[in-house]
Formats: C-alpha cells, sequence, structure tokens
C-alpha cells in the first residue's frame, strides 16, 4: 500500500511540474482600446493640412476603438512571434508586431465633421515583448510596440478626403499582468478559447481584467490604454461592425466571433 502510494503521488507531482513552468505559445492578442480620453495621438500641423485642409498647431486627437470583423469587439491586434519559454529561468523575451489596427476619432477635431480613421500600414517593424513569471499563476509582462498607421478623414459615406501615414512606438516598460488562466469574475471577460493558456491582462490573484495604458513619444506623442475583449456569441461568418457603412455612425460594437467551418477529413 506505501509502495502504491508513492507511486501515485510521484505521477501527481510529475503531472504538476509542467503546469509550474508552462510555456506560452506564440499567437495573437487581441484587445479592446479605450476611449472618452484615454486612447490619443498628436498629429502635427502637416498632418491636419494633408487630412482636410486645416490650418492649426499640432494637435491632439482622441480615439476608439472600431471593432475588426472576426475579432469580436476588438480593435487592436498584437501578434507575439516566438514561444515563451521558462526552461531557463522565469523571464523570456518574445518578438511581437502590429497586426491589425482600427480607430476612429472620438470627440471633435480639426477636421469635424469628417471622421478621423486609423488604420496599420502594411508594413510593420518588429518590436519586443518581455515575459516574467511570478508565480504558477501568471506574472507580468512589458511591451515595446513599434506603430506604422494610415491616418484617413472621412465624410458620412466613407469617401476619404485626405490621408497621412504616422510611425512611433508605445515603448512604456511598466509591468502589466498576466494569468495562466482566464477571469472568473468581473467584466470584460477574455475570450478564453483564442488565448490559453496566456490571457494578458489578467490579474493572476484576483482574476479580473486590469486595464493597460502604454505611452510613446519617439517621433509622435500618443497614449494607448485598452483591456482584453469581452467574451463574444460566435457567428457563422464575418460580423459587420456597427456603421461600417458610415464611418460618421459609430455606436457600440455588437460582440460577435466569426465561427471557421469544420471539414471532415477521411
Amino acid at each position: 500500500m506505501r509502495s502504491r502510494s508513492f507511486v501515485l503521488g510521484a505521477a501527481a507531482l510529475l503531472c504538476a511540474l509542467p503546469l509550474l513552468a508552462q510555456d506560452i505559445p506564440a499567437g495573437d492578442d487581441v484587445w479592446d482600446s479605450l476611449g472618452g480620453g484615454a486612447t490619443e495621438t498628436v498629429l502635427t500641423s502637416a498632418d491636419w493640412a494633408a487630412l482636410c485642409g486645416a490650418t492649426v498647431p499640432d494637435t491632439a486627437v482622441q480615439l476608439k476603438g472600431f471593432n475588426i470583423a472576426g475579432y469580436g469587439t476588438g480593435d487592436t491586434v498584437v501578434s507575439r512571434l516566438d514561444n515563451a519559454s521558462f526552461a531557463n529561468g522565469n523571464t523570456t523575451r518574445v518578438r511581437i508586431r502590429l497586426k491589425e489596427l482600427s480607430f476612429v476619432s472620438d470627440g471633435s477635431h480639426p477636421c469635424s465633421p469628417l471622421t478621423i480613421r486609423v488604420t496599420e500600414d502594411s508594413t510593420q517593424s518588429i518590436g519586443t515583448m518581455t515575459i516574467t513569471r511570478t508565480s504558477s499563476a501568471g506574472g507580468t509582462f512589458s511591451a515595446s510596440v513599434p506603430v506604422n498607421a494610415i491616418v484617413e478623414s472621412v465624410d458620412g459615406n466613407g469617401n476619404v478626403h485626405g490621408s497621412t501615414y504616422v510611425s512611433g512606438s508605445l515603448d512604456d516598460e511598466s509591468a502589466s499582468p498576466w494569468s495562466y488562466s482566464g477571469p472568473t469574475t468581473g467584466e470584460p471577460t477574455t475570450q478564453a478559447a483564442a488565448t490559453s493558456p496566456w490571457h494578458p491582462g489578467v490579474d493572476p490573484v484576483t482574476k479580473k481584467p486590469v486595464r493597460i495604458c502604454r505611452r510613446g513619444n519617439k517621433i509622435l506623442p500618443a497614449r494607448h490604454c485598452y483591456w482584453p475583449p469581452p467574451k463574444c456569441t460566435a457567428v457563422a461568418k464575418d460580423p459587420v461592425p456597427v456603421g461600417a457603412a458610415s464611418a460618421n455612425a459609430v455606436a457600440a460594437e455588437p460582440c460577435t466571433v466569426e465561427v471557421q467551418p469544420v471539414t471532415d477529413v477521411k
């Protein structure tokens, strides 16, 4: 009986060990950006002139997320290009790159009543994310994210009146939480299936989502505050963002994600 207990105990220990240092596979992180002044960028006088002919000094424009089809309410997607391994310690670094970006202006600005729309440029530089495991529940991460963006002024019919290109780096190195487990309480809740076993922006102790803010000042001063997107209802095809036909008619986004068709392999 003692021998059998020892074997069972050893087996349980072996099963528990991988969890303590579970690696994080490469993948995409989806975020909901916060409006109301929490996300903004400063455009130069030349940018405003290119967008709508406005003659103004460098001026900040407040932004909010506009959902990307297939990502629920998500408006920012950042790809982790490498697996994060803790085999050689509790801190590891991976390459990251902006994949998709979708903002619209939040309030008045020098080109009003046109809407300012911000999307990702086709070419993005590679940045870094440092991930630290502080316990078996999770840890902290910091990131430096280069951003190359296209800024457009758009009317209510979707016609582009002007455009400019901006670039910078959101490289605030402050630590933000991540958890091996998704949130159990609080709003919003992350899409667990898309991020397991890596849940950035979730406190590993309280299991609650956390607001994260990054600042960038290399080329243009900017601030980006965000948190994990809520858990969404699955749909059979790409959801159409509210207000997609009219850039000015931006309402609350439907929380839906696309269901990928399953094909039987024989």
